[in-house]
């Protein structure tokens, strides 16, 4: 005699047990499963953020700095004094170090091409009075180019020096919370100053006049004064220092790096 389910209906054989307990079962899982939340697919889709160095957009926030670091300081070091601007500043110590190079080129050039002295000052006829008390008054043309890459060399080391000395006497001597690329950017935005004082010197330096040569002087003692005055800025406002420390942070960093690199000179020298 046929048997049939008492659930489902369903024809069975002698000894057949129906599944159709076991196929319900599946179906209400698959009903019952929590539907995609928008979050989920959200989620899903989010693209991870790309790690490469993104070489003109740091060119491009170096150009922002020099935009705005003589009219609104403060506002330039708090966008530019931050750890994803480090390639930048990478990029802005290295320009300075050219510009020294490029100011080092021109004084050269005009010292020993121009017809008149009244466009050199003090600084540019330091070399010859050391020839000249050394018994020494012959003084061939220097290489040009052996000149300006010895600049360049002699003052990217002192910008890292500055780097290094501010890093051990910021974060691990007085125990500050910037980090070695927020220091790097402190010292890479002090120079942008420096670097416009080079640049517009290394035009002056072709301009005969003692005037002229004057307002070299001046251009010179005003990026000194404006880079020192931005590298405490922007130590304050990254450091996490006390506020007294950050005088003697800013001298270290000058001071000790002028130091060491002297001391390299007159031993390789």
């Amino acid at each position: 005699m046929a048997k049939f389910c008492t659930k489902c209906g369903k024809k069975l054989e002698e000894g057949q047990v129906c599944d159709c307990q076991s196929q319900a079962n599946i179906v209400q899982q698959q009903t019952t499963a929590p539907a995609a939340t928008p979050n989920t697919v959200q989620q899903s889709n989010v693209v991870a953020p790309a790690t490469g160095v993104d070489i003109k957009e740091s060119c491009m926030d170096c150009v922002n700095v020099f935009k705005s670091i003589f009219t609104k300081p403060f506002e330039a070091i708090k966008e530019f004094v931050c750890d994803n601007k480090f390639v930048a500043g990478i990029i802005m110590i290295i320009i300075a170090a050219l510009s020294s190079g490029l100011y080092k080129f021109a004084t050269l050039k005009s010292m020993y091409s121009s017809s008149s002295a009244d466009s050199f000052n003090a600084n540019d006829f330091s070399s010859l009075l050391e020839s000249a008390l050394s018994g020494n008054l012959s003084v061939a043309e220097p290489d040009y180019l052996k000149e300006f890459f010895t600049s360049f060399a002699t003052n990217l080391a002192e910008y890292a020096l500055i780097f290094v000395i501010g890093y051990i006497v910021i974060s691990k001597l007085f125990k500050g919370t910037a980090s070695w690329k927020q220091i790097l950017t402190t010292v890479a935005i002090s120079l942008s100053v420096v670097i416009v004082g080079n640049v517009i010197n290394s035009g002056l330096v072709f301009i005969e006049g003692e005037f002229i040569a004057n307002i070299r002087g001046y251009v010179s003692s005003f990026a000194s004064i404006l880079s020192i005055l931005i590298l405490g800025g922007a130590i304050t406002e990254v450091a996490g220092i006390n506020k007294n420390k950050v005088f003697i942070s800013v001298a270290s960093m000058s001071v000790l790096a002028t130091v060491v690199i002297d001391i390299a000179q007159k031993l390789f020298a």
